[in-house]
Parts: structure tokens; C-alpha cells; sequence
């Protein structure tokens, strides 16, 4: 029973894991239905994978929302999943790797008028600062709910510097703010030194290491597949033709690829260009590399003749006889030589190099931006409809492809069997916190938990782990009343997230004992007990726990000598105080005493709770123990709380605790703890510090009696 202590076992009742499956709706699905929760969109980190098969589907998935010729002056880059993604748009720092999307806190604003139900896109505006398109539903007079597009420019937090619309519902365009975020790197910024550089083959852009190894797919030395390469490169419009050569069959030998080809020579090969250097600022070929391609000899048979067809104006070719053997097809074409001709025709969609996977993407440009790479890419798979379209990858300076991951679920630990007050808590989170967090939620339980499993709370779980439990302030205890010191000293090790929530105690008189002695309210508990030094006798839970806590307190304040008797456990079992009557008060939270209130058998006198939030029961309000004078600033409560592993990012644990407050702000839930008799938290992870050195104060208090 002594390691419950360690955490004051308040526990979770069940566990629930919501899933987050970003639907894709249409913006016209919003305008006609704005009562209907969207689903957050899922949100994500970039990951760097190993070169063999990549995902290239996963890794050019992005549009930038800017220009390219802006991006090695930047410092940070909006990426824009495609329209086929259910990712949120978000920000990378090309300087530190950092992620950057609208925080939990941001999804609404000026007090619930506006709701955040999508984030659509990343530009940039005049000022060089991105702005965030978002899809918003606001709260009308009436209870109606509409719908509406804003932009509005984010803070290096995450955090609205001007929010999508003002609170009188103006766009807010014109707007202002020195706190908007930059794209722009500093004046005099000048990238880092990296031991990749840029080379070219055909034009064809690659990175290469500093012993000259391609990091990213070799340029193609082929020449054919090389100008196939450069006019995908160029996207080039529908109807676009160019020039190949055909065999005495019709079949393709060169593909259509190709400028103003020479013919075919009696030693039966042909002489292929391609540009070897361009001039990008002139869109200009500098230089060409001519290679001679070798031809398979012809089938002996005479050639064709070529014909123009008066009804279409193609070209094609005929036999002695007069008729078709190669059909009109040709824009333009030439006569055969040596059996090959060299003819012009509509570009061949459907053509591929050999061995060429449909999801490669075709490298446009390498950009060095801030300690990573952009590569321009154009594709083409499911993502883009069967169009090919510009998109974006992203490397690190290693050399290794960054692709998009889903945020792991996030996982509460309770190192405990389910059951107790903490149940409904449980439900709350895992329902509530998916929609805000943009990932899902599991509550997960360890009974008996060991050494080692704290210690894997404590020190291992990075952002994909938290610690929910009434965790004991402080964590490292206090000498003389908790041991554990190996427990104490991981626990140091946490880093704080949130408070959930806080519950005070009651101090209940057995009622027989409160009608025979005529004590009916506080004045009249602490006058009897001076009166009667040591007669009176306070039940309690074991030592370390909150019980303790209050007893000591209430002694410490009043100055009345009253006997502690301690029960096993967390507090007394009220059951046991009714029928034994072996106490005359005891120390225990509302539900501990709940029944034995209703029966009659326990009275209250009042509660460890604030002035400021008092407790009721069945529509009578108890009195706080704080409203006697005698105990004035006097406040004890079991302290729900989230606490992160020593691992965890700092920015992700901040987003937690955001989406925590937000949960708890909601009108819905504030009703629910006032029926449970408990106040929310949802403040800074600073804030729950400072209730740790609180509550260290309260022990020194309570022990120093």
C-alpha cells in the first residue's frame, strides 16, 4: 500500500480511444451544415527515411505557398498538404526542424464567437508573413451557427498575433502586428555550410556528397529517356508535339521527345541532342551534348511512300497499291531512309522510359534553404488526380528524404487498475481531446506498477506519453513522511504539463455523536474542542496522503487539540465510522461520504475547498472550512494532474496542456465538475510548479504543529 502513496492513488475508470479521421468536406458541406463538429485535421512531423523505396507519394506531397525564387531567403516554409491529404497545412523552421500549425488555444477566439473547424492553406502575404486560411463557424445571436472564411497570421507559438476576423466580425486584412510571424530569415543570414552540392547531368539536378556520391537518384545518362525527363520538367501544355522516328511497321523507335531530328544514316544510326546546360534567367539552351544512337536494320521490305491525307491534313504512308500501311497520324513526317523516317506527332502521354515506376517524381531544382534541401518536383499519382503537378520534398543536410507522419496516439498513463473518481476524467480527455489535438487519445493502465515502470514514465515516451494521476506535491515528498526516495527522485524528473483538476475534501461529524455533544457547524466543533482538549477524534486515511494533509492543516490553523486515528487506505470507509462509531469525525472526499450523508448517518461541516468555489449536495451548500476565521487561507485538495516524461518536447507539451484548457472551458464540462464537486485546472505547466511549492508549504505547515 505504500507505493499507492507515491501518487495518492485516485484512479481511472476505463479506457477510451477516439480515433481522428479527418473526412474531407467540401466548404459548400460546411455553409450548409455549420452545426455539424468537423474532424480536426490529423497533425504531423517529418521523418526522415531511409533511401531504399521510398514513399514518393508520402514525400512530394506538398505545395509551398510561396514563390520558388523566395526560398533560399526564408527561414521558414509553408507546407501545404495536397488537396487528397487529411493533413493540416503547417510551418517548418528550416533553422532548428521545429513544426509550426495553430495551436489547440487558437481554435477559437474572442470567446467562443469563432470556432476554427479546418485549416485550408499557408500563403504568403506583402509582408512576407504566412497567412493561414481557415474554415470557421461562428456562434450568432439566437444559438445559430454560420459559416466563414478568414486569414489571419500566427506568432512563433502558434498563437493568433491577428486573428481571421475581429471580434465585431471584420476581416482583418489591414491589420497589423508585431508579432506576426516572418518568413524571412534576418538581414546578413547565411546559410550553413553543407557537404551536399548540387550537380547536373542533361540539366537533370542531384545531390551529391562530398566524394562525389549521388544522395538522391543518379541523373538519367540515357539520352532519350534524359529529353523525356526535361519535358516532363517543363509541364508541358496539352497538344504539345515533337519529333521521333518510326520503323517501315509504324512502330515507335524514338519516341516523340525529341526537336528537329536528322535522318537516319546509311550506317543506319542517328544522331540525338540534348541540352546540356540552360540558361534559367534567359530560359535558353547554352550548350548540347550529341550522342549517335545505333539502329536495328530494317525488315528489307520496300518502303512506303509517304501520302498526305486531303480530309484530315495528316500524314501517313502507303504501299504500291494505294493503300494505308501506316494511317494518317503525323503533323509532319519525311520518307524513309535507310527504313527509318523521321516523323512529328502529339507528345506520348502514355510513353515511359524503361523500368520507370509511375510514382517517381521528375527533379525540377534543389534549393538550399536554411540546414535542409528543397527539391521542385513534377508527378503524377493518386494524390493528383492522374495530373502531373509541381510539388515538393524536403531533405536534411544528411541527405535523407523527410516524409509526413501522423503524430503517434497520445497515451495518458495511470499506473493503476481502472476504477474510482478518476473515471470520468478518462472519458472527458479521450473524447475531447482528439478534435483539438488532432490525434488520438488512449488511456492506458498499469496495475502494480514497478520500479521500472516508472521509470519508463518518468525518463522514456517522448510526445507520445503522459502521466495522469492525483501525483503527490511535491514530487520528491517530504522527509519524515514519504518514502520511496528511488520513486521520489524519477518523479523530480517529470517536466510538468497541466492541471486537471482538483478536489477538495469534507470534514464530517458522525451524527448521533454531532446531536449528542450539540455541535451542528464549525464554531461550535472548534468550541467544543477547547473546551475538551483530546476528546474529540479526527479518522483519516494512512500517512502521506491527503487526509494527513488536511488533519494537519486544520490542527496546525485552529490550535484545538483533537486525536488522529488512522485508517488504511486513502481515507476512513464511512461504512465502518457508521456502524463502529469509532470516530466522532473524519476527513474523506464527497463521494467517500455521499451515502452515509444520505442516510443521515454522516453530517458536513464543511469542505478543504476555496471560499471562492464552494461545494453543494443535493441543493444545500456546504460552508468552507476557509469561511471560519479561525481558519482562514485554510484549502486541501486531491490534485489531478498531467505530467510528461523527462523526453518530451517542450512545444508538444505546451499543445497538450492547451487543449486541456480549452476541454475545460467548455461550458458542458465546467457543469459536469460542479457535479462532481470538483474545480478544473488547465493552467501553465509554470502554474503547476508553482501549486507544487504550494503544497510544500501546506506540509510544513501541517508538520510543524
Amino acid at each position: 500500500m505504500k507505493r499507492q502513496f507515491v501518487f495518492s492513488a485516485l484512479l481511472w475508470l476505463g479506457s477510451t480511444l477516439c480515433s481522428v479521421h479527418a473526412a474531407q468536406p467540401s466548404y459548400q458541406d460546411l455553409y450548409n451544415h455549420p452545426e455539424r463538429d468537423l474532424p480536426m485535421q490529423p497533425t504531423w512531423q517529418l521523418q526522415p527515411v531511409g533511401p531504399q523505396a521510398p514513399r514518393w507519394e508520402d514525400i512530394f506531397a506538398f505545395e509551398i505557398g510561396i514563390s520558388p525564387k523566395l526560398i533560399e531567403r526564408l527561414r521558414w516554409l509553408s507546407l501545404n498538404p495536397s488537396q487528397k491529404s487529411d493533413l493540416t497545412p503547417a510551418l517548418f523552421n528550416t533553422d532548428d526542424g521545429r513544426m509550426l500549425t495553430l495551436s489547440p488555444a487558437a481554435r477559437s477566439f474572442c470567446d467562443g464567437r469563432w470556432k476554427v473547424v479546418r485549416v485550408d492553406s499557408i500563403s504568403l502575404n506583402p509582408e512576407y508573413q504566412p497567412m493561414f486560411k481557415v474554415w470557421l463557424v461562428e456562434q450568432v445571436p439566437g444559438g445559430r451557427k454560420r459559416s466563414n472564411v478568414g486569414f489571419g497570421r500566427l506568432d512563433a507559438q502558434g498563437h493568433w498575433a491577428v486573428p481571421p476576423k475581429s471580434c465585431d466580425g471584420k476581416d482583418t486584412f489591414s491589420v497589423e502586428s508585431s508579432d506576426a510571424l516572418l518568413y524571412l530569415h534576418p538581414q546578413g543570414f547565411t546559410a550553413p555550410a553543407s557537404d551536399l552540392w548540387v550537380d547536373k547531368l542533361y540539366t537533370q539536378p542531384g545531390l551529391r556528397d562530398a566524394q562525389g556520391r549521388w544522395l538522391t537518384s543518379a541523373p538519367q545518362k540515357e539520352l532519350t529517356t534524359a529529353h523525356w525527363l526535361a519535358y516532363r520538367r517543363i509541364l508541358i501544355p496539352p497538344g504539345s508535339t515533337g519529333t521521333g522516328l518510326i520503323d517501315v511497321r509504324g512502330k515507335m523507335v524514338v519516341p516523340f521527345v525529341f526537336g528537329n531530328l536528322p535522318d537516319a544514316t546509311a550506317q543506319r544510326r542517328i544522331r540525338l541532342c540534348i541540352a546540356a546546360e540552360f540558361d534559367t534567367r534567359r530560359r535558353t539552351v547554352t550548350r548540347f551534348d550529341c550522342r549517335w544512337q545505333k539502329l536495328k536494320g530494317g525488315d528489307g521490305s520496300a518502303a512506303p511512300r509517304l501520302v498526305q491525307d486531303t480530309g484530315t491534313g495528316k500524314w501517313g504512308y502507303q504501299d504500291a497499291q494505294g493503300q494505308w500501311v501506316i494511317v494518317p497520324q503525323f503533323l509532319e513526317a519525311r520518307p524513309f531512309r535507310n527504313g527509318y523516317a523521321v516523323v512529328n506527332g502529339l507528345f506520348p502521354e502514355d510513353w515511359r522510359p524503361p523500368g520507370w515506376q509511375e510514382d517517381w517524381p521528375v527533379i525540377r531544382q534543389f534549393y538550399r534553404m536554411g540546414r535542409y534541401w528543397v527539391a521542385e518536383a513534377v508527378v503524377r499519382n493518386g494524390s493528383t488526380d492522374g495530373q502531373w503537378v509541381i510539388r515538393y520534398g524536403l531533405l536534411n543536410d544528411s541527405g535523407q528524404w523527410l516524409t509526413p507522419v501522423r503524430e503517434a496516439p497520445l497515451h495518458i498513463t495511470v499506473p493503476f487498475p481502472p476504477g474510482g473518481r478518476s473515471s470520468h476524467y478518462a472519458g472527458m480527455l479521450a473524447a475531447n481531446l482528439p478534435n483539438l489535438l488532432g490525434r488520438s487519445v488512449q488511456v492506458d493502465h498499469v496495475p502494480e506498477a514497478t520500479e521500472a515502470d516508472y521509470r519508463r514514465l518518468a525518463m522514456e515516451g517522448g510526445n507520445s506519453t503522459v502521466l495522469l494521476a492525483a501525483l503527490r506535491l511535491p514530487r520528491g515528498g517530504i522527509e519524515g513522511v514519504h518514502q520511496g526516495q528511488p520513486l521520489n527522485d524519477l518523479l523530480q524528473s517529470l517536466r510538468p504539463v497541466t492541471l486537471v483538476a482538483s478536489q477538495p475534501m469534507v470534514l464530517a461529524i458522525d451524527s448521533a455523536r454531532a446531536d449528542e455533544l450539540g455541535i451542528h457547524n464549525m464554531d461550535e466543533l472548534l468550541a467544543y474542542a477547547r473546551a475538551h482538549p483530546g476528546s474529540l477524534r479526527i479518522g483519516t486515511g494512512a500517512d502521506g496522503g491527503t487526509g494527513h494533509l488536511a488533519f494537519g492543516q486544520f490542527q496546525a490553523l485552529s490550535g484545538v487539540d483533537v486525536q488522529r486515528v488512522v485508517y488504511p487506505g486513502m481515507y476512513p470507509d464511512s461504512d465502518v465510522i457508521t456502524k463502529e462509531h469509532a470516530v466522532d469525525l473524519l476527513f474523506a472526499p464527497v463521494n467517500g461520504v455521499a451515502v452515509a450523508v444520505r442516510r443521515g448517518q454522516l453530517r458536513v461541516l464543511g469542505t478543504t475547498a476555496a471560499p471562492a468555489h464552494p461545494q453543494s449536495f443535493e441543493g444545500e451548500q456546504w460552508p468552507t472550512l476557509a469561511s471560519s476565521a479561525a481558519l482562514a487561507d485554510y484549502t486541501v485538495y486531491d490534485h489531478f494532474s498531467l505530467w510528461a516524461p523527462a523526453d518530451s518536447d517542450v512545444a508538444s507539451d505546451r499543445r497538450l496542456q492547451e487543449a486541456v484548457a480549452q476541454v475545460l472551458a467548455r461550458p458542458e464540462v465546467q457543469k459536469h465538475l460542479q457535479e462532481l464537486q470538483v474545480v478544473g485546472g488547465g493552467g501553465s505547466p509554470e502554474s503547476l510548479l508553482k501549486l507544487e511549492e504550494k503544497e510544500r508549504a501546506g506540509w510544513m505547515r501541517a508538520l510543524a504543529h
